[in-house]
Formats: structure tokens, C-alpha cells, sequence
């Protein structure tokens, strides 16, 4: 938001559908940055909405009839929610850890969403990654992803990316507790310009219900500076 470059902002928007359901969440994002040692450390925040509608009455039985009175209808809620995190990095290294959403949602027997505190039900994020710099026109960029939750068990990304003359990026993950393979291809077109594709492919039981998810991304930057001495790699 300024030249300092002390206070960013942003805004995120996402729609999900399966099956009868809706989901549309609505956020928006403030972050801090401040010195520390070679590096930045940035302090943020998040709120916002989390919109669902789950329509029972789309819904179709073999006899015509539902079996349960309760899949009937038309289920909405609009609740909010809040997240925090902190996110130090510098050209070689960075490290992160959030929880996104701090709030948790609990249904009643009536099918009725409310919020509520529950630290138990935390989803920490702890990530981390380097890169390795072997000649100007070959970097390798290692990175890990950790999720954790008191009732859930731990969740380990394992990451890499070959980063060829800062235009061409071919990396891979692996999720260890899905069982899951990630490949993605990266082009930094131009300076402010970056295309994206990935592929995730189940490698346990989920095999048998997916081929695979494909993802297209496309990152652009705003008020690119000319001087700027590097890509930004994290």
C-alpha cells in the first residue's frame, strides 16, 4: 500500500458446489511487514464470511421418497470467521505459521450451523523452504508443508521445485497422509506475468472415485519495480 512496503491488503473470494451443496467464502486480508535481521517478518490477519445453501428438495431416492424427514428443504447459514498468521522470509529462506480459521462451525440435530471457539479443533499450518542456488541459470527450491489438528491426524506436504534461467519451473509434492502426487509447470512469462498448471493424482484408496484434479493459475504483480535485483521466489 505504500512505498515502505509495511502494510498490504488483500481480498479472496472462492465457490464451491457438490452434490446439493453451495459453499461461498468471502475474506479479506491485512498484513504488517517489519525488519527483522536479513529478512522481513510479516504479521496478518483475516475475516470474513463463510456462505453455504444445501438444497435437500434437489435431491433424488430410488422409491421418490426421502428416508429421513430431515432431507427435506432448503439449509442456509452466512457465519463468520477469523484467522491470523506469521510469515518471516528472505531471498534464501522462509518460514510460516498460521491458523486460518480460528472459529469452528457445529451442526444440531436440526441440521442448523452456529460458531463457536474450540481450540481443539485448530488446523495449524507450519511451512518452511530454502533455495539452493547452483549457477545462475539452475536453482532448486525445497520446501515443506505441515498441518495439524488435535483430533485429526498430522498432515506432511513434501515439496520441490527445479527453477531453470528464473523462467521455467517443473516441481512435484507428495502428501503423505492422501497418498497423493502433485505435478505442476510454471512459465514466468514475463517479469510482473506467471502461468501455472498442476496435476493431483491419488495414489491410496481415493483412486478408485478420481483421475486426478487438474489446476490452472495465472499471477500477475502490480507496480513491478525495474530495479527490483530478483524473481520473487516465496
Amino acid at each position: 500500500m505504500n512505498k515502505r512496503e509495511k502494510v498490504a491488503l488483500g481480498f479472496a473470494a472462492d465457490y464451491m458446489t457438490y452434490g446439493v451443496t453451495k459453499d461461498i467464502a468471502i475474506y479479506g486480508f491485512y498484513a504488517y511487514n517489519v525488519r527483522l535481521g536479513k529478512g522481513k517478518l510479516s504479521m496478518g490477519l483475516k475475516g470474513g464470511l463463510d456462505l453455504s445453501n444445501t438444497n435437500y428438495n434437489n435431491l433424488r431416492f430410488p422409491d421418490g421418497n426421502p428416508p429421513d424427514p430431515l432431507l427435506t428443504g432448503d439449509i442456509r447459514y452466512a457465519l463468520p470467521n477469523v484467522g491470523a498468521g506469521l510469515y518471516y522470509y528472505t531471498d534464501r529462506f522462509f518460514a510460516g505459521l498460521s491458523v486460518p480459521s480460528i472459529l469452528t462451525y457445529i451442526s444440531d440435530a436440526q441440521d442448523l450451523s452456529a460458531v463457536t471457539p474450540d481450540f481443539m479443533m485448530f488446523k495449524t499450518y507450519f511451512m518452511t523452504g530454502t533455495l539452493i542456488s547452483f549457477s545462475d541459470g539452475f536453482k532448486v527450491k525445497p520446501s515443506v508443508l505441515v498441518r495439524y489438528s488435535m483430533t485429526e491426524p498430522i498432515e506432511v506436504d513434501l515439496n520441490a521445485n527445479l527453477i531453470f534461467a528464473d523462467m521455467l519451473w517443473i516441481g512435484g509434492s507428495y502428501r503423505i497422509a492422501e497418498k497423493a502426487a502433485v505435478a505442476l509447470l510454471d512459465l514466468q512469462v514475463t517479469p510482473q506475468l506467471k502461468l501455472g498448471y498442476s496435476f493431483d493424482y491419488q495414489l491410496g484408496h481415493l483412486n478408485k472415485y478420481t483421475s486426478g484434479t487438474h489446476e490452472v493459475s495465472l499471477r500477475y504483480e502490480f507496480e513491478y519495480s525495474v530495479s527490483a535485483t530478483s524473481p520473487r521466489y516465496f
